[in-house]
């Protein structure tokens, strides 16, 4: 059997219903879905990194409070090897410099629009 694929999944803004930042003992609800989504990433044999500027810890405390640790593999603040990421500030190099200009300048995540 094959090494599962990792797919590191950012906690604010895509597991979480962030609008923003509230402080570092603020932690916003879970987003609806976001535990059939991981159970069904886990059910595909991925394995599941949450990846957040958070403390691990306190992260840690907020996937055991929601039901959600159980799916979760490992919490970090570095960037690990993944074969995926999961990012509401992300954008997707393409190998052309002034497209990605032109995404950066525009740039909204979906909850600041």
């Amino acid at each position: 059997m094959s090494e599962p694929l990792t797919v590191c999944v950012d906690l604010d803004g895509v597991l979480n219903l962030y609008d923003g930042w509230r402080g570092a003992d603020f932690f916003h609800p879970p987003r609806p879905g976001a535990a059939d989504f991981l159970r069904r990433l886990k059910q595909q044999n991925f394995r599941i990194i949450v990846f957040t500027i958070r403390w691990a810890e306190h992260v840690e405390q907020w996937l055991d409070c929601h039901h959600l640790r159980q799916f979760v593999d490992c919490v970090t603040d570095k960037k690990p090897v993944a074969h995926v990421y999961l990012d509401d500030r992300a954008i997707c190099f393409q190998g052309d410099f002034d497209q990605a200009l032109r995404q950066i300048e525009a740039f909204k995540a979906h909850w600041e629009t």
